[in-house]
């Protein structure tokens, strides 16, 4: 059964990843699929893939850290499906190494991305979704709720993330809106190669359940929280994480 059809769903981080991996699944719960990220080649290539399954998907060539392109991939749901009905505010970064390196650089990519990312593309969302109400989910990390030496500038703007969802579901409740928080444990993607240096089963080691997740089993708890079966979730930061935050 498609559980979203006639939805349209925007997606940011679309090409790689959780990301990308969410975007296969919300073209087949039966929505339209708005994708955003930096890669134009990735990013198109995944458009006709979702096409050939016999999916709707647009692409843009999207850098959340730019109010202007925020905008226009909202403009470009309107322009090509005539609505917005869920966010799933994907985009992110990592930085790695002790507080004494950090840089005033690395700092502002970091925050740019995964902080004032979001709140460009949530303020660009929100007037869309209303009239009709919608859905927003954010990607946090175990690194959201816990410190991580070696990982301060990612944990605080994880910890930053998970207080914008939480705030933003009593802020936009009244207007019929859902905001929830997926927070992954180690997934085997790109960014935990970079992460650990590419040694990602230093992290997947102290999982409880002994291996990473894979990006598809953290997308379909954000594909979960964009149906009707969570209509009564709201405020609510997800671990998918293994039980690695159940001590």
């Amino acid at each position: 059964m498609q559980r979203l059809t006639g939805r349209v769903v925007l997606i940011t981080g679309a090409t790689s990843g959780i990301g990308r991996a969410a975007a296969l699944l919300f073209a087949e719960e039966g929505a339209s699929v708005v994708l955003g990220a930096r890669r134009r080649a990735e990013g198109e290539a995944l458009v006709a893939e979702i096409e050939r399954l016999g999916g709707r998907a647009v692409f843009r060539g999207t850098d959340v850290r730019r109010r202007d392109d925020a905008d226009a991939l909202v403009a470009l749901a309107i322009s090509s499906f005539g609505r917005l009905d869920v966010a799933f505010n994907n985009a992110g970064v990592e930085a790695v190494g002790p507080i004494v390196d950090v840089t005033d650089d690395a700092y502002d990519r970091v925050f740019d991305t995964n902080v004032r990312g979001v709140v460009h593309s949530v303020r660009a969302q929100v007037p869309a979704m209303r009239e009709a109400g919608g859905v927003i989910v954010l990607t946090s990390s175990t690194a959201g709720s816990r410190g991580f030496a070696q990982a301060s500038l990612y944990t605080a703007s994880k910890h930053a993330v998970e207080g914008l969802g939480r705030a933003l579901a009593l802020e936009l409740a009244p207007h019929g809106i859902r905001v929830n928080v997926v927070a992954p444990g180690p997934t085997d993607t790109e960014m935990l190669d970079r992460f650990t240096g590419g040694n990602p089963g230093v992290l997947a080691a102290r999982v409880p359940l002994g291996r990473a997740a894979t990006a598809i089993e953290v997308a379909r708890a954000a594909v979960w929280l964009a149906t009707a079966e969570a209509a009564f979730v709201s405020g609510v930061v997800l671990p998918v994480n293994g039980g690695l935050t159940a001590a």
